[in-house]
């Protein structure tokens, strides 16, 4: 039971639905947190059910809901609304949220590149042993890939590297830096995870993808950042939003007049598909992005959230043997 002093209310676990708890996060803002502190996509989907229960009932006073992994960050207006009104209020919208076994996400399919092993991560790494750790066990062969492999047990890198390109992966939220989406496996075998850099780096390249304990990233910017790097893809943020669309999709909220406009590229319940390329081929694309002839790949489609959940439950036995099998490999690897 919680004894936090920034607890607000509790809502008791029911059905599919975790136990939920509010806490205090501002003057003007309050958490809503689902469950215990696992890296279950169930607790994601609730996340979801939420914020499209705001869409069908919103809530007067109510600024703005940003998602987390298992949480939602509510800021509200206090002359619209009382704090002790919207809990009564988020405490109804909880209740009344589509069953998981039920919901069906808006979700778009975006198909990226990636070139692995590339010039600018290994640029980034070298710039790490030079200016601050040249003793880290996730650099000793001037990149971070050969530790990837060894912690997570592969045979070798292409082994790595079909498992990566296999999978289907969820972005299940957005932050740190804007446009920056955080990614995971919706394949219940992919079983990829590796410790942070410690400590880290101060430079990483626009485009980049690491990864880190589960969550595979994409830097939308030059930015520091802690994730073991293993490619580039292509451009993030600094792109057209008239661009973004793709052959078969839409932006939203963007006004013809504004279709110069730089935009981020993903937003919260995307999946994402990479495809191999070459560095060359790579860096020729990232050029067409930068000359506005580039249009991304972006399909409009949903989410049946019962499918996965279906999938996840017949797998899990499996899944579980690979987790064990990753845990043994990375018992026997030094931590950074």
């Amino acid at each position: 039971m919680s004894t936090s002093r920034t607890l607000l209310r509790t809502i008791e676990a029911v059905a599919d639905r975790p136990r939920t708890l509010i806490h205090q996060a501002g003057d003007h803002q309050v958490l809503v947190e689902y469950g215990d502190m696992d890296l279950d996509l169930g607790l994601n989907f609730c996340v979801h059910a939420l914020l499209q229960e705001f869409v069908v009932a919103p809530v007067d006073g109510v600024v703005e809901a940003a998602p987390g992994f298992r949480s939602v960050m509510v800021t509200f207006d206090p002359d619209r609304i009382s704090r002790a009104r919207l809990l009564d209020e988020l405490i109804e919208r909880e209740r009344n949220a589509p069953a998981l076994a039920s919901l069906v996400l808006p979700s778009r399919v975006i198909e990226l590149p990636i070139a692995f092993d590339d010039e600018m991560t290994r640029e980034a790494i070298q710039r790490y042993r030079i200016t601050t750790r040249n003793d880290a066990p996730n650099v000793r062969d001037g990149d971070n890939i050969d530790y990837i492999v060894r912690y997570n047990g592969f045979n070798n890198r292409e082994e790595f590297f079909t498992q990566f390109l296999s999978t289907t992966w969820w972005n299940a939220f957005i932050g740190y830096f804007p446009g920056l989406p955080s990614l995971f496996p919706l394949d219940p075998l992919t079983q990829i995870a590796t410790p942070k850099y410690n400590p880290a780096r101060m430079w990483t390249a626009e485009g980049a993808v690491g990864i880190g304990g589960p969550c595979v990233v994409l830097y939308p910017m030059e930015s520091p950042g802690g994730y073991q790097l293993f490619g580039r893809t292509l451009p993030l943020r600094s792109v057209r939003c008239g661009d973004v669309s793709g052959t078969d999709s839409t932006v939203e909220d963007v006004e013809p007049a504004d279709a110069a406009a730089t935009c981020n590229l993903f937003q919260v319940g995307d999946r994402v598909r990479f495809t191999r390329v070459t560095e060359k081929e790579l860096l020729d694309l990232r050029l067409q992005v930068f000359e506005g002839s580039y249009s991304y790949r972006i399909e409009q489609d949903q989410f049946v959230v019962a499918d996965y959940l279906d999938q996840a439950a017949r797998l899990a036995p499996k899944a579980a043997e690979i987790a064990a099998e990753r845990k043994r490999a990375a018992a026997l690897v030094e931590i950074p």
